[in-house]
């Protein structure tokens, strides 16, 4: 508790709506967002890439946390986090999902494009999300190192390790088969189970625009679009969503909409 203690103290209360703002860089919007744009706009089959390693990282992430089940700061004391900053949490606190994800996206694109401001950008946010878990209480210091050793090890696998461009067809089938009976089997893989499929399904078909009045119509609209869909689907589905194989094709479903239909939508196919 010392560190965090520390932190709180050396920062002050005033600052914590800022850091609410920065420890949400790292939260399940913020990738629905930067993921969808990066495929839409910079490059699909990268993007596909991407995601399937988000995926494959959050899941990993999600049976660390129920292998360790470690409690949280505030489990420990209570007065050390707030109602908002408690909202920012799921799950068990070993290794911090947060810091992992925001690792293995980040450090993926560093590594791949190998642009100097992409790497600035990682040295500057991978920080101060895993700061601002520690000033919120929501993590231990050791939650947000080992998030970022394993985030960070997923982004090396990544750039090493290609994923099928176009796998058989009986590929496809049993990839569903085998993660839908994982899902309903667990569900807090369902989530992560759900992503996987959906990029590893898609096949994008198209080329990113070249001009920046269709850049900001995909982008913009798709997102509305995507997100329409993702909070409309919580609601509607309502406590369905504590059942594994209605998560698991909500995700799924939900990323080859953003994937597959929005870019029919809004874009011209080339292929």
């Amino acid at each position: 508790m010392t560190t965090i203690e520390w932190i709180q103290e050396l920062l002050g209360q005033r600052l914590q709506p800022l850091v609410l703002a920065i420890t949400n860089l790292g939260s399940e919007y913020a990738y629905i967002a930067l993921l969808t744009l990066y495929y839409w706009l910079i490059d699909p089959w990268t993007g596909r890439q991407l995601g399937l390693l988000l995926g494959i990282s959050y899941g990993c992430n999600t049976i660390l946390k129920e292998l360790f089940d470690m409690p949280r700061p505030f489990e420990l004391n209570p007065d050390i986090a707030s109602a908002d900053a408690i909202a920012t949490s799921e799950n068990a606190s070993f290794p911090s999902g947060h810091i992992q994800g925001s690792a293995t996206f980040w450090i993926y694109l560093s590594l791949h494009h190998r642009r100097l401001w992409l790497w600035v950008w990682s040295l500057i946010i991978l920080p101060l999300i895993a700061v601002s878990r520690l000033y919120l209480g929501v993590h231990f210091p050791l939650d947000v190192v080992a998030g970022l050793i394993v985030g960070i090890l997923f982004a090396a696998i990544g750039t090493a390790w290609s994923i099928p461009v176009k796998p058989r067809f009986i590929v496809r089938v049993t990839v569903v088969i085998l993660t839908f009976f994982i899902a309903s089997l667990w569900e807090p893989l369902a989530r992560s189970l759900g992503v996987i499929t959906g990029f590893f399904l898609t096949q994008p078909q198209f080329t990113p625009p070249s001009t920046w009045k269709r850049r900001l119509l995909l982008g913009g609209i798709g997102l509305i679009l995507v997100l329409t869909l993702f909070i409309g689907s919580r609601w509607i589905l309502g406590d369905w969503r504590n059942q594994g194989w209605v998560n698991y094709w909500r995700y799924s479903l939900l990323t080859l909409f953003a994937t597959e239909i929005v870019p029919r939508l809004l874009h011209r196919q080339t292929g």
